[in-house]
């Protein structure tokens, strides 16, 4: 249904207050809308709940009145998963923006779902202290948006996945109550499994609103060696990497198509990031130097080490286009080269602009395809996403698509699940959500 604005004045405002509540139309937050929905008619409205109070109240209405809810921060990762359809309501928690407690001794802090990254980042960094996640659109994702996605970067070879940085949750039930799970302290267990299953749940169980999260101090010195070869060498490089004592930040694969032209020659490349005590970074990048003998490979420090890795990010995580396709996707570890080359050669032969990158100690990576036409005739981009999810599921992983033309969403399953746990996510969401309230659609199954 359609929201009128009389519905809206006599049930939200109250809560929030009028400048709180704005057509949808006066906001580019959620443009290009065809990115977002699956429908011709769109939701009216826009709420930007400031407290925790305000937004349970707003929940709790949307409950009793049946309003499909699209819930967001920034905005920045709406584009991916399902085309979501039938909202009533775009609820907003980018107001929700506090730092509750930073316990600088305990190396945790706890802020409101709304904070982005980068602004809680640059709070602790006067204390020298970082929260260790290289995301997407790290400028503009928020916590909540972080958690609900489940997003991470290289950072995770070192530090873990989000699951194990997050050690407290509170988040708003479909119906308004406020739940918590964990504590602020890092070791508390309790609701442990909770907070595991709201993290990467795309808001589809509840809506995130405070998340406390474990801090590292801010290393000494970093530097990354680059370094291309052939297949074989690559793989025997990070075999022999993975296995030894050295400590990397990160160790990436990449597409050589994914660097400036004259960085490294090979048909891959791979990246290995240092950050510690000065020593200790020089030392360790010798050693890989030492077992890179031969190959093509060049040392990054400083501005140049920190630019490397954010122009990485860029060339994967660009504002969405309508002929690109980007995909996350897993594979076993040992066939992380493999994989890559096998898709740059497939890039090739299908005359398609395309780069990877493989988080070559988990296996999980991410691809980017463009090619323009795209958007308008999905059929090519539909035959690709087969073919590379037959991949990946014959080296016994997953591909799922994030960013996508709308109308290639359309004529596939983009999340694509091949496990046998669709039925208990489905019995999770009717006890958590049982009207669909939720960012219906926009998970797996349609969940």
């Amino acid at each position: 249904m359609v929201l009128s604005t009389a519905a809206l004045s006599q049930q939200l405002i109250p809560i929030v207050g009028p400048e709180q509540v704005l057509l949808l139309s006066e906001t580019a937050l959620l443009s290009p809308s065809e990115q977002i929905f699956d429908q011709a008619s769109l939701p009216t409205h826009i709420v930007y709940p400031r407290t925790q109070p305000e937004l349970a109240a707003v929940m709790a209405v949307a409950h009793q009145q049946r309003w499909r809810l699209l819930v967001c921060g920034q905005a920045s990762k709406l584009h991916w998963g399902g085309l979501t359809q039938q909202i009533d309501l775009v609820v907003c928690t980018q107001r929700l923006n506090r730092v509750v407690a930073h316990a600088t001794g305990d190396l945790t802090v706890t802020v409101e779902a709304g904070l982005s990254l980068a602004t809680l980042q640059a709070e602790l960094a006067t204390f020298r202290q970082y929260v260790a996640l290289d995301p997407a659109y790290p400028q503009t994702a928020t916590l909540g948006g972080l958690i609900a996605t489940r997003d991470g970067g290289s950072l995770r070879h070192r530090y873990g996945s989000l699951r194990d940085m997050c050690i407290g949750i509170t988040f708003m039930r479909a119906d308004g109550q406020s739940a918590k799970a964990g504590g602020r302290v890092v070791k508390n267990v309790a609701g442990y499994d909770l907070m595991k299953l709201m993290t990467g749940a795309f808001g589809t169980l509840g809506v995130i609103s405070e998340v406390t999260l474990r801090l590292y101090p801010l290393p000494e010195a970093s530097a990354t060696v680059v370094v291309g070869g052939t297949e074989s060498q690559i793989t025997e490089l990070t075999r022999t990497l993975l296995r030894s004592t050295l400590t990397p930040m990160a160790v990436d694969l990449l597409s050589p198509a994914v660097l400036p032209p004259g960085t490294v020659d090979g048909e891959l490349v791979l990246a290995v990031r240092f950050q510690s005590l000065e020593e200790s970074v020089v030392a360790q990048c010798d050693r890989i130097l030492q077992q890179a003998q031969g190959l093509s490979s060049i040392t990054l420090s400083a501005d140049p080490d920190i630019d490397f890795w954010q122009q990485l990010t860029q060339q994967f995580w660009q504002t969405p286009q309508s002929s690109a396709l980007v995909c996350k996707f897993g594979v076993l570890p040992a066939q992380s080269s493999k994989f890559l080359a096998q898709f740059d050669q497939y890039c090739q032969q299908q005359k398609i602009d395309g780069w990877g990158r493989i988080y070559a100690g988990s296996g999980t990576g991410v691809l980017r395809l463009e090619q323009e036409g795209i958007g308008k005739d999905p059929s090519p981009g539909v035959e690709w996403i087969r073919e590379l999810r037959s991949h990946c599921q014959n080296a016994q992983g997953f591909l799922t698509v994030l960013d996508a033309p709308p109308a290639l969403k359309r004529s596939l399953d983009v999340w694509g699940y091949p496990g046998n746990a669709l039925a208990s996510m489905k019995q999770l969401k009717q006890q958590f959500d049982p009207h669909n309230i939720l960012n219906p659609d926009r998970f797996v199954g349609g969940i």
